[in-house]
């Protein structure tokens, strides 16, 4: 009866699992390949990140694992470290961003993420898949290529062109027109799996495994503890890039937890899953296994394929490993060919046009940054050097908007026979200069977070603004924050305009910035009668303090 219920509660579960397991077995030994390492750690990286995030995970959706932007991240910054002891580095890297991210988590700092710009995201995003698509040219074609970015693995493939194997080439070409076909027929068949099936049997029989490469044999035991050795000049070398692979991790976390949260009611919990990807790194290192991150693919697969807890996943892991123990043997003979068709078409599966054009009809910063970002990560010889350089133009693009001031000036004027004033913007109404500059006030409406940075456009504003024997009124009310620099500013305005023989009125002053101006001092400057708290009314504080001002 236990049992029973037990089978009823977790039915959906089971199977979710198990169908995700089709997908994500076959992709992940594929994700291996990216990283020029033995398939069988992309099944270790699958079954422990699994195991181990079933426990420590929020989501009820969330599959991790091997994935496309993180293999070539990791393949990207350790390409220099190809060897005798390259396997020890890649599980050391492992180790370094699972730190990095639990430590970011543990000290609040993963908040830093989300001022990666979007952009930055959709750009490295695309220029992975670019990354991606060249790593495979190798396993696809048969032709030798090397080289340190896209441009000259692209130059040494035309110089190559004559060792193309053509019988690898149509295995990888039969392999992706399968991947595309299959969901044609049903849309719910495991396109990967049963393309991996199916290319395995048809190049045995036709006797064409004898002229391709192929996957070999599959080391017999499921778990592999490996001690990870601590090399101080080592780990030295490789903190940076751990670094950054660490919050690229992250932010692929971050992006599928927000598209889960569209198709369902759960509500993310970022830190809890930041940290449990952390941990998952951290444990998975010691198992031979190489970094990960929440799947796209594999999510929504357990998605639709009805999970409604985090078992799924522990499912899911447990799949693969019967998977392993029953099938380990006809693994030898996948086709590299086929593995390397799996991974163009992944990566072909990231192309998102329409978002790109989003990029960059927007603002001409975002299609800077997007461009400037994608350029970088096809053309540097690591991605983390991409990464750090698309947040730079980031931060430099955010710095140059922010040198702006975000003011209105107004100016009013009242009719007769009217009750209230009428404000107009003074640089949009037809009237002459000599009419503005003959009204009793000005208003400056200060809006948003006003920072530093925007203080020498304010001062210009300002100094254009300014006229003799003229009353000031300064709005307050859509400020959020404001800074002593600009603060500064402003009370050289106020100087000079009292000197001038004008009066300075300060509306919409909520109870926290009046706290700051009495501290400082500005209070006393202007005169308290001369500041008006934030009224219900919009724009009725700003009326009380011209009724003043005319009086």
């Amino acid at each position: 009866m236990i049992l029973k219920n037990i089978f009823n509660n977790y039915k959906n579960d089971m199977i979710s699992g198990l169908t995700t397991a089709t997908i994500a077995l076959p992709q992940n030994m594929a994700y291996a390949l990216i990283l020029g390492i033995n398939p069988i750690y992309g099944i270790y990286a699958s079954i422990f990140s699994m195991l181990t995030a079933s426990i420590f995970n929020f989501s009820s959706y969330v599959i991790v694992g091997p994935t496309n932007m993180m293999a070539v991240a990791l393949f990207s910054s350790l390409s220099n470290f190809q060897g005798e002891n390259y396997l020890q580095t890649i599980f050391l890297t492992t180790f370094l961003i699972g730190l990095f991210q639990f430590l970011l988590v543990s000290f609040n700092l993963s908040e830093l993420i989300k001022y990666v710009s979007h952009p930055v995201i959709v750009a490295l995003s695309h220029g992975a898949a670019v990354l991606i698509l060249f790593s495979q040219i190798e396993n696809f074609t048969g032709v030798n290529v090397s080289g340190s970015n896209v441009i000259t693995k692209g130059w040494r493939f035309i110089k190559n062109l004559e060792q193309i194997n053509f019988i690898n080439l149509g295995v990888g070409f039969l392999t992706l027109i399968l991947i595309y076909l299959i969901p044609q027929i049903k849309k719910e068949l495991p396109e990967y799996l049963l393309t991996v099936i199916i290319m395995t049997i048809f190049t045995a029989v036709s006797g064409l495994n004898s002229s391709i490469s192929l996957v070999g044999e599959i080391p017999k035991r499921i778990i592999d503890f490996n001690l990870i050795n601590f090399d101080w000049h080592l780990v030295g070398q490789l903190y940076s890039k751990a670094f950054s692979i660490a919050l690229l991790g992250l932010i692929q976390t971050m992006a599928v937890l927000q598209a889960i949260s569209l198709k369902t009611d759960e509500e993310p919990d970022f830190d809890r899953e930041f940290r449990s990807q952390g941990i998952s790194n951290m444990v998975i290192s010691f198992f031979s296994a190489f970094a990960i991150s929440a799947s796209f693919s594999n999510t929504f697969a357990n998605l639709s394929a009805g999970a409604r807890h985090r078992i799924s996943q522990f499912f899911c892991a447990l799949s693969i490993i019967i998977f392993i123990l029953f099938f380990r043997p006809l693994l030898a003979y996948i086709p590299v060919a086929v593995l390397a068709g799996l991974v163009i078409a992944a990566a072909a599966g990231i192309a998102d046009f329409k978002e790109v054009i989003k990029n960059m009809k927007t603002t001409k910063g975002d299609a800077l940054i997007f461009w400037s970002t994608f350029t970088a990560t096809i053309v540097l010889p690591n991605l983390d050097q991409a990464i750090y350089f698309g947040v730079m133009v980031s931060l430099v693009v955010v710095l140059q908007i922010s040198k702006k001031a975000d003011i209105e000036m107004l100016y009013y004027d009242k009719k007769e026979g009217d009750q209230g004033y009428h404000l107009h913007h003074a640089h949009h109404e037809e009237a002459d200069e000599s009419e503005i500059s003959a009204k009793q006030a000005r208003v400056v409406d200060l809006k948003g977070a006003v920072h530093f940075s925007a203080a020498d456009d304010l001062k210009d504003q300002l100094e254009e603004f300014f006229a003799k024997d003229t009353d000031f009124i300064i709005r307050f009310r859509n400020v959020r924050r404001i800074d002593i620099t600009i603060i500064g500013v402003l009370e050289e305005f106020i100087d000079q305009v009292q000197a001038s023989g004008g009066e300075v009125m300060l509306t919409g002053v909520n109870e926290k910035i009046l706290k700051m101006f009495r501290k400082i001092g500005l209070a006393d400057k202007v005169g308290e009668n001369n500041i008006y708290l934030p009224e219900t009314e919009y724009f009725a504080a700003t009326n009380k303090a011209l009724n003043y001002s005319n009086n």
